[in-house]
């Protein structure tokens, strides 16, 4: 038995003012639903539209680099 089935026999049980409750809320899901399909767009100005801004230039450095890097950055801050 489908779920479309087994509805319908279940509001064929139901009193009058249950089944406008059961419409009521079906409508509601049907107005949830969008018409379109959706794109995820990221607004201006929004801190997502910045990936990548503070990217390496060329290829990523690797753990010995970056160790190296930020120890050569915390020498230079603290000296």
């Amino acid at each position: 038995m489908t779920a479309t089935e087994k509805l319908y026999q279940l509001l064929q049980t139901l009193p009058e003012n249950q089944i406008t409750e059961v419409l009521n809320f079906a409508e509601f899901l049907h107005q949830k639903q969008p018409t379109t399909p959706t794109t995820k767009t990221i607004p201006p100005g929004t801190l997502t539209g910045l990936r990548g801004i503070a990217k390496h230039p060329g290829s990523t450095p690797n753990e010995a680099e970056l160790k190296a890097e930020y120890t050569d950055y915390l020498t230079q801050k603290y000296q």
